[in-house]
């Protein structure tokens, strides 16, 4: 099956019995969502590439997607592939001058990249039916900007 192109709906603080964490929301063409929990430094680089502000010395994200440019690679596409005991895996697929390179990486930094770079995020489709919800079964969220308390 062909995976499934999905887009990031937003950052949010999750609430649960256990606490308060971050999450990135990843919303599939059909209206499900699949909640990624994340660190929360990542949470605040994909709501900055997001919504501002540009900080104004680059940050590792930034200076990450600014190397890929300067040297002519582009991210084909982020695919967030596999579940395993809870953590979800990722890999970039880059088109650059010695052809395409895969790169294994938290989908929390892919996310980060694909958002400055305009990339597609891609959820493979096993994986999609597993793990995408309708918004009635989302835990309590809080836009990340508001803070949570």
């Amino acid at each position: 099956m062909e995976p499934v192109s999905c887009q990031v709906q937003g950052v949010y603080f999750a609430a649960s019995e256990l606490g308060v964490a971050p999450v990135v929301l990843l919303e599939t063409p059909d209206h499900l969502y699949i909640p990624i929990f994340i660190g929360l430094y990542e949470a605040i680089s994909i709501d900055n590439a997001l919504n501002g502000p540009r900080s104004a010395r680059p940050m590792t994200h930034d200076l990450f997607a600014e190397t890929l440019k300067q040297l002519g690679a582009k991210i084909r596409d982020v695919r967030i592939d596999t579940l395993e005991d809870g953590v979800y895996y990722a890999t970039i697929s880059l088109d650059s001058n010695s052809g395409e390179i895969f790169i294994d990486c938290r989908p929390s930094d892919g996310i980060a990249l694909a958002v400055r770079l305009q990339s597609p995020i891609l959820v493979d489709d096993m994986l999609l039916k597993d793990s995408a919800v309708p918004s009635a079964m989302l835990p309590e969220l809080r836009d990340i900007a508001a803070g949570f308390g």
